[in-house]
């Protein structure tokens, strides 16, 4: 936290409520109340998500843009990190993990196993310099490395790739993990110089814990093998499950 600065929130506009919030929520950091906490932290996330330009705009948005006076952040990199993702487990899952590294031109024969996470990171990262691109390779980088926990060779990484387009959906861990990086990256310096080092981080770990209960509510059960990532078709899908699942944390839960 407070090592890579982003973008620092607007002074007023519709960034106003949600700093009004993370006020109220500083003053109640330690009541042993969690259902109350929850409610805090919902009205938080709720304002973000309508702060950056609503689940709709935010989800669509290819630019940063402005529109009646509000500005509506881009999520442009953060669906074609989930289209390269997408891509690769659907690939898995239809052709197998030799040929899906062929076409990603991995020669993993000569690569230790860390050495081939380290590869998969590499090639699903972008390397523009923006918030957006900063949310996305973090939140890349984090599934990659829980896609690679207890995995000792490329058997086990098949098997477990395999395993996971039948129990669970990629995409919806990335999305968790990148939204909550957008507000991380927008709102950790701010709060690290108004309530300093140790109220940041119980905000931030606040959050993330939020996000996460809300999303394990969404039915994010698309088999990603089924979707043709190279066609408009899997653009589509990438966006609307963002915004389906900006849309569950936009709704205010009082």
């Amino acid at each position: 936290m407070g090592t890579s600065k982003g973008q620092m929130p607007p002074s007023n506009g519709d960034w106003s409520p949600l700093k009004s919030d993370i006020t109220n929520l500083v003053n109640n950091i330690n009541i042993v109340n969690q259902e109350k906490k929850l409610e805090l932290t919902s009205k938080i996330v709720s304002d973000f998500i309508t702060a950056i330009g609503g689940s709709k705009g935010f989800a669509s948005a290819s630019r940063p843009s402005k529109s009646s006076g509000r500005t509506i952040f881009s999520s442009k990199i953060g669906r074609t990190t989930a289209i390269k993702l997408g891509g690769f487990f659907s690939s898995v899952g239809t052709s197998g993990l030799k040929l899906s590294f062929d076409q990603l031109k991995i020669d993993f024969s000569n690569l230790t196993i860390d050495e081939i996470e380290d590869k998969l990171i590499e090639l699903f990262s972008e390397t523009t310099n923006s918030d957006d691109a900063n949310a996305a390779n973090k939140a890349m980088s984090e599934v990659i490395d829980e896609l690679f926990i207890g995995v000792e060779n490329i058997e086990d990484l098949e098997n477990k790739i395999l395993t996971s387009l039948e129990t669970e959906n990629i995409l919806c861990s990335f999305y968790e993990k990148y939204i909550f990086k957008r507000f991380e990256r927008n709102l950790d310096e701010y709060d690290i110089q108004r309530y300093g080092n140790d109220i940041a981080l119980k905000i931030m770990r606040d959050i993330e814990n939020y996000i996460n209960i809300r999303i394990k509510t969404y039915q994010c059960d698309n088999k990603l093998k089924d979707i043709d990532f190279n066609s408009n078709t899997g653009k589509d899908f990438v966006q609307g499950i963002l915004q389906e699942i900006l849309e569950l944390l936009e709704v205010y839960n009082d």
